[in-house]
């Protein structure tokens, strides 16, 4: 157990780095990189830049190089059932689109017969008001007329004086 022989190494070198570790590596640097930046300016470009960059390997990025032969059979048969249940969805809302549409249809006419209903009710009205005030006024015309002659007639007239003979003739008949 000798430890002379074994040669002390003070810097610490990293093993190998494996694919995720380089990626990994270089967003750390380029995180650091953007927290270094002290101009405003410069953050906004270095943020423009690195959100390009995500896009660009968003984009070229394929899932079937990472995954095993099993995961893409069940990832292929999970786009099928994903497939299958959107086009029952579609199915759905067309289906409740053209009994929507139809509902509508049918509720927009009943709306447009009340509408007719209800002006042929107001003309009716109208016609059966102006009937009843024409009435009403000659009614009133009529019985002002008939007040009038009345008025005449009691004016004209002297009430008659009770006679006492008339008295006497009641008393006899009791």
């Amino acid at each position: 157990m000798s430890t002379q022989n074994v040669p002390q190494n003070t810097t610490h070198t990293p093993p190998k780095p494996t694919d995720t570790n380089l990626e990994e590596n270089r967003w750390v640097v380029r995180l650091e990189e953007l927290l270094k930046v002290k101009n405003l300016e410069d953050l906004k470009s270095e943020l423009t830049k690195v959100a390009t960059e995500i896009q660009t390997e968003i984009q070229s990025f394929d899932i079937n190089e990472h995954l095993s032969p099993e995961a893409k059979s069940r990832l292929k048969k999970l786009e099928q059932r994903y497939n299958e249940v959107m086009r029952g969805v579609q199915k759905a809302q067309k289906q409740f689109d053209r009994e929507f549409n139809k509902s509508l249809r049918v509720l927009k006419r009943t709306r447009q017969d009340a509408e007719k209903q209800i002006k042929m009710l107001k003309t009716k009205v109208t016609k059966h008001r102006s009937t009843i005030v024409k009435a009403s006024n000659n009614l009133k015309k009529k019985v002002a007329k008939t007040a009038k002659t009345a008025k005449k007639a009691t004016k004209s007239r002297k009430p008659k004086k009770a006679t006492v003979k008339a008295k006497t003739k009641k008393v006899s008949k009791l």
